[in-house]
């Protein structure tokens, strides 16, 4: 700060804006003089942005670094009062001044009569010149008159310096009164008495039997926030990203795969949302849905933006969204947050009215009745619980929400703390217990502590957790992410890059597996019971008489208890695990839900063998039908069990329920599949398989051949377990080949036709992207790129890639201007060792016509730990605007050796799939035919090298093998080939 700091503050802000004057004061031997601030106004929005509408700032007077160590001091006290209260409100902020105001500090304040210190360690977040940054005070609360002094900021530099004081907060220690009082609520709300009675075959009690209890998992949620894309990875940070899940908490929302833009991409919903959502549903995980609405511009589908003007076309574009997301996942997400965040983001009922946010309550719970329906706001309870105007709008809003008849069923906290400002626990409960008194329960939502004190953090997340649990009205804390490498501020992280736990993570497993979990033992009295207190939740019940032992699950959801009775029969028996299969949704109750169509003409039907849904393929006679999806967590050399029902709507239809796989994406080494053909009713078919040493991707597959005459075949209850005793035999060999398609596209609106530019970003800067209607390559939709600033800045997607994996890219690339260039197709990898860029095709465009860039079974290859990729199409040199239609990435359609890569090869389907390498004619004869009901005539044949022909994609290097049965259709003709049989005869060739 300057010498003179008082007199630096001369920024000023609001209409009108803050009055200003040094003043001197006396009683304080630190400072002689304060500068007295009065606002005579309330600012003219109630959101977030009236707090910062009303404000007054000094410049810095020094140069800092990004990573200081700075320490900001201030005195402050209150002269006038903000009507109703009993003190003034102000915010500080140091934040840069202009541009992307990047904030290195932020702290309410809650200013009373007397003169009060306030001390704020932080770090910089940024370089900062003198006049780059300013020390600021938001005063946008209302009326009031307030007095700061002896104002400084004060660089210690680099690291840990000696003398920087460090943050710690009220009831830290050890012995502080509020733990007595909180232990005694744990044990009155949180625990129950779980009864185990014996009894013999006669009803008798059974006295001296040994009884083990042992716990499960809670009643009460400990949960977190996820990526889908993590949970689908089949890379080790993606199965160890699984295993803590799995482990570790029994409540998930994903952290950003709900929101409005992402559920739009049908490309991601398809490929990563709903296999997640699928996954935690097999986990028996609750879903917490995050979110509905957020209401600010920024949050939206770019169109929504559009129909600012048009309240009407605005309020139906938000009601569908609601209705379409709430209802698609009925019976799958457990909760919603229907609204996110309205006292900050508030675009949309800035032109509504807040009333509106009721009807989108009503719209969830018509969609969905059995979601529990959360509005979900932060700095409620963080920041000393200082953050008083936020505290009464959200009072106010949910108050007004409740009388007008509104669904909402919990308040959602999100708990995101700042380590400048730990809210003592003790302070907790008075916030909590305003928003109980208006019949609501309480989830914290995204619980996290940001600060680099590990020690601080660790304390307050045990701390807060046990006052959170103490509270009966608040039903779980989930955290909002928990490993360094994927979370929205690494310092907040539960595991370091490496899986390393930190202390809060240490501290959260102490209290929720050790201190708050039940196991005990003992033996029955002679009333034949077994009593013990013990915490809400799930519990395997172990009785043990004569040697025998019986098992039962017992579930204990509240206080009141729970009991069970267990007849000693001197029958032994487990309570077995549910055996995990590796293929998600394959009952199909939720539709494909977890599955990607391999090229149409699938879908849900009632016809099912097992619950309400089985999925239906009706393939073409020249396309096949079916649906895919990638299996994680297969292990190489250990043998599984596929299984699964299915029937065909008649005799001679060709259907598959299959695995394929190899050492890398795009290289397949085996395939495995059950064969239906003529199985009318549903049939159960098993086979073992063992996965190859080297295996590194593999997928599930449905599916049918082309076939003639609207045959169908219809698959349930799909499963690929780890085979438990003596495998079943292996799969009989198909009695045809199946002739599944090349990999899917999984370019998110590769052909445009959305109608928005969804899926696509500018990697670098450019002027915009944009969806026009001409000129286009195919459909009715191109991308438009302009503004490019480089020559390598352009159009981008985020793919997901697998190491030494080989993949196919194509896109139609041209000029929107006038001229030439060479436009080209690269992918670049992040790694835990840095980033690889690979150049995948390039070609000239031009303006005037479109051009192919191509390029199939590109090697990907980098090393150290996967983190994320992306595709993107520039130019070579210069900087025209791009045209972009019909992209596509994939992995490569490499078939396993030894599968035939002809479609119709049996002639079965008619000539489908077959031309004539004219001039000549190839058509379908019902006889003589070699096998089955058809085989394939050539005629018209004016030389002797036309003939029926097949396209098919080979791999350079790869040997291959072909074999026909042939004979001549005439008695005059020559069959052209070594050792050609003459007349009605056969030959294999």
């Amino acid at each position: 700060m300057p010498p003179a700091p008082l007199t630096a503050f001369t920024q000023v802000k609001g209409d009108p804006p803050p009055q200003h004057q040094i003043v001197p004061v006396a009683g304080n031997p630190d400072f002689s003089e304060a500068l007295q601030i009065t606002t005579t106004t309330a600012p003219s929005s109630a959101g977030l942005d009236g707090e910062y509408e009303i404000a007054l700032g000094a410049e810095i007077a020094a140069t800092v670094q990004q990573g200081d160590a700075a320490l900001a001091t201030f005195w402050a006290r209150s002269i006038q009062p903000i009507a109703g209260t009993d003190s003034s409100q102000a915010t500080f902020i140091f934040e840069r001044d202009g541009g992307s105001y990047t904030k290195s500090a932020n702290a309410p304040l809650k200013i009373g009569t007397q003169w009060q210190r306030f001390q704020f360690p932080f770090r910089v977040a940024e370089n900062y010149g003198p006049g780059d940054a300013h020390f600021q005070l938001w005063l946008g609360y209302g009326p009031q008159v307030l007095q700061i002094a002896g104002v400084s900021v004060l660089d210690y530099g680099p690291g840990d310096p000696a003398g920087y004081p460090s943050v710690t907060y009220a009831g830290r220690e050890t012995n502080a009164a509020w733990r007595t009082a909180a232990d005694a609520r744990i044990e009155q709300y949180r625990k129950g008495d779980l009864t185990v009675d014996v009894v013999d075959t006669a009803g008798h009690p059974v006295a001296g039997a040994n009884v083990s209890v042992k716990m499960q998992d809670h009643a009460f949620d400990f949960g977190t926030a996820a990526s889908a894309q993590w949970l689908l990875s089949d890379s080790p940070d993606g199965r160890k990203y699984r295993e803590v899940v799995s482990s570790d908490v029994n409540s998930l929302s994903l952290g950003n795969d709900l929101k409005w833009n992402y559920w739009e991409d049908q490309a991601h919903r398809a490929r990563n949302t709903l296999p997640a959502l699928e996954w935690l549903r097999d986990q028996d995980i609750k879903i917490h849905g995050h979110n509905l609405v957020w209401g600010s511009w920024g949050y939206m589908p770019p169109d929504v933006r559009t129909l600012a003007g048009d309240p009407a076309a605005l309020r139906a574009r938000i009601d569908a969204h609601v209705t379409d997301e709430a209802g698609a996942l009925k019976g799958i997400a457990d909760e919603w947050d229907v609204v996110n965040e309205p006292y900050s983001e508030h675009n949309v009922t800035d032109i509504l009215g807040s009333d509106e946010i009721g009807r989108w309550f009503t719209l969830a719970r018509q969609a969905d009745p059995q979601a529990a329906l959360y509005l979900n706001e932060y700095d409620l309870i963080e920041d000393n619980g200082w953050n008083l105007r936020k505290q009464q709008y959200v009072y106010n809003l949910l108050a007004s929400l409740l009388a007008q008849g509104a669904p909402i069923d919990a308040l959602g906290i999100q708990g995101h703390f700042s380590g400048l400002q730990l809210t003592p626990p003790e302070d907790l409960i008075p916030i909590f217990d305003r928003y109980t008194g208006l019949g609501l329960p309480l989830k914290i939502t995204e619980f996290d502590i940001a600060t680099d004190d590990e020690q601080l953090q660790a304390d307050y997340t045990r701390d807060f957790l046990t006052m959170a649990l103490s509270y009966p009205q608040i039903t779980g804390v989930s955290s909002f992410g928990f490993w360094e490498s994927n979370i929205w501020n690494p310092l907040v992280a539960f595991y370091r890059p490496d899986w390393t736990p930190k202390p809060n993570l240490l501290a959260l497993r102490d209290l929720v597996y050790h201190q708050w979990w039940t196991n005990a033992s003992g033996t029955t009295s002679a009333a034949g019971r077994y009593g013990v207190r013990g915490f809400q939740g799930k519990y395997l019940v172990t009785v043990t008489v004569n040697g025998v032992a019986k098992q039962a699950e017992v579930n204990m959801p509240t206080n009141a208890g729970a009991s069970v009775k267990v007849v000693a029969d001197g029958i032994a028996n487990t309570v077995r695990a549910d055996v995990d299969s590796k293929v998600l949704a394959g009952g199909f109750e939720h539709g494909t839900n977890g599955w990607t169509s391999l090229a149409g003409g699938a879908a849900p039907v009632g016809d099912a063998i097992g619950g309400a849904e089985a999925v239906r393929t009706a393939a073409t006679t020249t396309t096949g039908a079916g649906l895919t999806q990638p299996l994680v967590d297969l292990n190489p050399g250990t043998n599984y069990t596929l299984t699964g029902w299915a029937k065909s709507s008649a005799p001679g239809n060709q259907c598959y329920i299959g695995v394929r796989g190899g050492p890398a994406p795009g290289t397949t080494s085996f395939q495995y599949t059950l064969n239906y053909r003529d199985e009318t009713a549903y049939t159960q078919k098993v086979a073992a398989f063992t996965p190859p040493t080297g295996t590194g991707w593999a997928e599930t597959f449905l599916w049918q051949n082309p076939s003639a005459g609207g045959l169908t075949c219809t698959f349930d209850e799909v499963t690929l377990t780890e085979t438990i005793g003596a495998p079943p035999g292996a799969p009989a060999p198909p009695f045809v080949t199946p002739k599944l398609p090349g990999n899917l596209n999984t370019s998110a609106n590769g052909d445009i036709e959305g109608g928005s530019t969804s899926g696509w970003y500018c990697l670098g800067g450019c002027g915009g992207l944009s969806v026009v209607s001409g000129p286009v390559h195919g459909g009715s939709g191109a991308l438009k790129v302009t503004g490019r600033t480089a020559n390598w800045v352009g159009p981008a997607q985020g793919v997901t890639v697998g190491p030494n994996g080989r993949y196919d890219a194509s896109a139609w690339v041209r000029l929107a201007t006038a001229g030439t260039a060479t436009a080209e197709i690269r992918l670049r990898v992040w790694t835990s060792t840095g980033q690889v860029t690979i150049p995948f095709g390039s070609a000239p465009v031009s303006d005037t016509g479109w051009t192919q860039i191509r390029a199939n079974n590109i090697p990907v290859a980098f090393t150290g730990s996967y983190s994320r990729a992306e595709f993107w199409i520039d130019t070579t040199a210069g900087t025209p605007d791009l045209l972009l239609d019909d992209v596509a990435f994939n992995v490569h359609a490499a078939p396993p050796a030894g599968l035939d890569l002809l479609t119709n090869g049996d002639v079965e389907n008619g000539a489908a799939n077959w031309y004539c390498f004219s001039p000549c004619t190839a058509s379908a004869a019902t006889a003589p035919a070699h096998t089955g009901g058809q085989a394939l005539r050539a005629t018209n044949r004016t030389y002797e090298w036309t003939g029926p022909a097949q396209g098919v994609q080979l791999t350079n290097g790869t040997s291959y093998k072909t074999t026909a049965w042939i004979r001549l259709a005439d008695e005059g003709a020559a069959l052209r080939g070594r050792g050609g049989d003459r007349g009605s005869g056969g030959a294999e060739r």
